[in-house]
Formats: C-alpha cells, structure tokens, sequence
C-alpha cells in the first residue's frame, strides 16, 4: 500500500511515518526536506501523478481548524480521486476537519488508520 503522507505542521508526521513503514506501507511525502512541495522542487514530480500513485493519502493535523499551506496535498489528493484519511500525531481522538472538507475526507485517531492499513494489507496478501 502507497500512501501519501503530509502534515499540518513540520515532522509533525514523523512518528506515524514510521508506523506506517512499520506495517509495509510505502510512504511517499508530499514535501522535501526543506519543506517545499515535491513537484515544485528543482526535479522534482508529484507521487500523485506517477503511474504507481499513493493508493491513500494521510494528513496529520494539529489542532488548526483551517489547513495549513504544508496540508495542501490534501487538496492535491481529492482532486486525483485518492481516499483521504485526517489523523493527530498522537492518540488524542480524531482530528479537528477543516470546514468544507466534512464530507470528503474520512477522520480517525491514529490506531484507527493503521488498523485500516493492517486490514488492506492482509486482503492484498
């Protein structure tokens, strides 16, 4: 399972990162080091326009009502048709959904998301 993973805020999704690779996703950030997105980077492309694009993508949140500008994957995401899946970088409930986005995205805590994955994981085995 691919999965495109950006954040509210920066390393804000470092640990769920690691769960994820720990369960045998292969995550695919939606920036650079530097924080700049993937396609905007000098050679630079989207994961979201390789033919073996993110089969989800993830977004770890803060408590912002609003996105932020290091969330805009998600933007990229529905616009491609991928499944979005809004998590906290720790176990405290689900996230706060930013308005507009209540009926297109999917909001769960943390052990919520990997038990998904564990689950898509198996039926592909």
């Amino acid at each position: 399972m691919r999965i495109l993973l950006t954040e509210a805020t920066f390393d804000e999704s470092r640990e769920i990162a690691a769960a994820l690779r720990d369960l045998g996703c292969r995550v695919s950030p939606c920036h650079v080091r530097s924080g700049v997105c993937r396609a905007l980077a000098p050679g630079g492309t989207c994961p979201l326009d390789e033919a073996d694009r993110p089969d989800l993508a993830v977004d770890v949140r803060g408590a912002e009502p609003g996105l932020t500008a290091r969330e805009f994957g998600v933007v990229c995401a529905l616009r491609k048709r991928v499944p979005v899946v809004m998590t906290t970088a720790r176990d405290t409930g689900g996230p706060v959904v930013p308005p507009g986005f209540e009926d297109r995205v999917t909001a769960c805590p943390p052990e919520d998301l990997f038990e998904a994955c564990r689950g898509f994981l198996r039926s592909r085995a």
